[in-house]
């Protein structure tokens, strides 16, 4: 069989063009961009100050928080077994975006930003959306926002020396929309800085002070949120002034 010059040139293009087909999928360009977040490490919360996952990281271990100063944060990737709790304000205030363990979250849409204030690693989602855990033992604290979150004051009972209660007498920026009682003696608040005033509940009675039991953590009703203006700690209820 004679072999034509024809069959020779096809045969050399056939190999040529077999040879590029190769080089395309076994040839990497050496300045491919890695995907987004695949730098963050197993067993951590990474935030960047830059949008999908770019910038300077910081790294947060399990269990790990921020209650202030969380600096710019533009996108996060939860790379631990436990949830994030992203907050728009310190001290576990404002608004919350929750993270699952896995998944990345942006905080720049459309060119608007949302503000990271503080944060924290908990086991179950249901403990973002409180922050009452702050409260030391034999402490009264109160927050300024329900469920224990925004920021928190921490009372020291002190004997007021007009009514020799032992208490505390606030103002304003103190009173409270949540309260965490974790003394052995119950709390009853007081509508003014004197231990005293009375309010009309919803049954139409009045009353001189709104009680939280030993032990106990609550959201102070709607209409009562933020007008404490004292406290003091009593053995029983009747106590109450």
């Amino acid at each position: 069989m004679t072999i034509t010059r024809t069959q020779i040139r096809r045969g050399s293009l056939l190999a040529a063009l077999l040879a590029l087909l190769c080089s395309t999928f076994l040839v990497l360009p050496a300045n491919a961009e890695p995907a987004p977040f695949e730098d963050c490490p197993t067993g951590q919360f990474c935030l960047y100050d830059g949008s999908s996952g770019t910038g300077t990281r910081t790294d947060v271990a399990e269990g790990g928080k921020a209650e202030r100063n969380a600096g710019t944060v533009l996108s996060v990737k939860n790379n631990t077994r436990m949830w994030a709790c992203v907050y728009g304000r310190s001290e576990y205030g404002g608004g919350l975006q929750t993270v699952k363990p896995g998944n990345a979250d942006e905080y720049v849409t459309d060119g608007t930003r949302w503000v990271v204030g503080s944060y924290k690693l908990v086991p179950t989602r249901a403990l973002c959306f409180t922050g009452y855990e702050r409260c030391e033992n034999d402490k009264v604290c109160t927050f300024a926002e329900k469920n224990g979150r925004g920021a928190m004051t921490v009372h020291e009972p002190a004997v007021d020396p007009a009514t020799q209660n032992l208490g505390n007498s606030y103002g304003a920026e103190v009173a409270p929309r949540s309260v965490w009682n974790r003394t052995g003696k119950h709390v009853c608040f007081y509508l003014q800085p004197d231990y005293t005033g009375t309010w009309v509940g919803d049954d139409d009675k009045s009353y001189g002070a709104y009680v939280v039991l030993r032990g106990d953590h609550i959201t102070v009703p709607g209409s009562l949120a933020g007008t404490f203006r004292s406290h003091e700690l009593v053995n029983g209820t009747s106590e109450c002034q």
